[in-house]
């Protein structure tokens, strides 16, 4: 799995993104508009340090903060079409990486593997649910069941997306 973060890192950094401001976007796509002040609540960062990082998204064009007119302290941060087209190409080049990786493997195997991830996903989820959640917006959006299937969709078994 570490082999596999750091070709994903790799990746980002040729999009000239980091990790932190990568979870910052996926927050923002799942979650929509947020202020300035609960999304870095919700990533428990200090406000000055998520400036810092939103203030590099949003030269780039990913990001867009807007002062409220009725409230001019309040800021409100939301993904472009620019960032949202960013983060469609990460998905895409995520799921490549693993099809390459799962391609690797004989359907017998896959099957292995999409059990253990389903059984994995059940007892995540069990655990989670029974832990409070601060934070409601900061969990991980289900991905694709596709990717740990890989390209033979007919002979694997399907689990919960």
């Amino acid at each position: 799995m570490g082999q596999l973060k750091c070709a994903q890192s790799e990746r980002l950094l040729r999009l000239g993104v980091s990790m932190a401001q990568l979870h910052i976007m996926f927050t923002l796509q799942r979650s929509g508009e947020m202020t300035m002040s609960h999304l870095a609540d919700v990533l428990n960062v200090s406000l000055s340090n998520a400036t810092g990082l939103i203030d590099r998204l949003e030269e780039r064009g990913y990001i867009v903060r807007d002062r409220v007119a009725t409230d001019r302290r309040i800021v409100l941060v939301r993904v472009t079409p620019v960032g949202a087209q960013m983060l469609s190409e990460v998905d895409a080049l995520s799921d490549e990486l693993m099809r390459s990786v799962l391609g690797r493997l004989p359907a017998s195997q896959l099957r292995g593997v999409a059990n253990a991830f389903s059984a994995l996903r059940e007892a995540v989820d069990s655990t989670v649910q029974s832990i409070p959640n601060r934070h409601p917006a900061s969990t991980m959006t289900p991905r694709s069941g596709s990717t740990i299937r890989g390209t033979d969709h007919t002979s694997q078994p399907h689990g919960r997306d």
